[in-house]
């Protein structure tokens, strides 16, 4: 059915604009028109108007409630909350949990950066033998780090881990020798952990173990490359014995 002008009966219509004082119902469910004719301006209801506030309406309460859930929903399911920080393993004595939790604590990995809590890990970790925990307990000794400084149990605990070839504790021990911490000065004994900890690779071994060359005999340099050979070759055996 066509549209006519109520007042003049023309159907010359055309759409008018919206202005403030027409009121919010007429804006929300009608349609403003104009005659051509005439100039009077008159209201039609707009059945698209209703689906669109309907469909408004209900996109924002979706919206609201969706973000209401999320904020309410855990970040971290509560069932990964045990693999995330090994404490429970620890506690129950699983040495590399304790010692994962100790290194955690030293970097600030996850939990806030505390060195107190790092070297008792390390210390629980290392008396069950575990050999990076003994070196990290070590290294706590050596530098004061949640401790106190100790240079005469760093060396002993240094000493474990290096005697059964662990790379990094070998070096730190020849550090030890050489300049006589926590132990007497020994250059012979030096140049051999520096020149096991060269041999699985380690860079500033090589470089430390050349640089005593020239303050060693030959008989002391062949004395300790033997030494060396045999410490290697008794390392060795029980890894390869399974």
């Amino acid at each position: 059915m066509p549209l006519v002008c109520p007042k003049c009966g023309s159907d010359q219509i055309r759409s008018a604009a919206l202005h403030a004082h027409d009121g919010v119902r007429r804006m929300l469910l009608h349609k403003p028109l104009r005659c051509r004719e005439c100039r009077h301006r008159f209201w039609v209801f707009s059945p698209l108007k209703p689906l669109l506030l309907l469909a408004g309406v209900g996109a924002l309460v979706g919206v609201t409630a969706w973000f209401a859930l999320d904020q309410h929903t855990p970040a971290v399911p509560a069932a990964q909350e045990p693999d995330s920080l090994p404490h429970t393993r620890a506690e129950q004595g699983d040495a590399e949990a304790q010692l994962q939790l100790g290194l955690r604590y030293a970097e600030g990995d996850g939990v806030i950066q505390n060195d107190k809590e790092a070297a008792k890990w390390f210390a629980m970790a290392a008396q069950q033998g575990l050999a990076e925990a003994q070196y990290q307990y070590g290294l706590a000794l050596l530098e004061g780090r949640g401790v106190v400084q100790d240079y005469r149990a760093a060396f002993s605990w240094l000493e474990k881990p290096a005697q059964r070839g662990y790379a990094k504790a070998q070096y730190s021990l020849g550090e030890l020798y050489r300049y006589g911490t926590g132990t007497a000065i020994d250059k012979a004994r030096a140049y051999l952990w520096f020149n096991l900890a060269a041999a699985q690779g380690v860079d500033a071994a090589a470089k430390a173990r050349d640089s005593l060359v020239w303050q060693l005999k030959p008989e002391q340099i062949a004395a300790m490359q033997e030494e060396a050979r045999q410490m290697s070759r008794n390392t060795a055996a029980p890894a390869a014995a399974p």
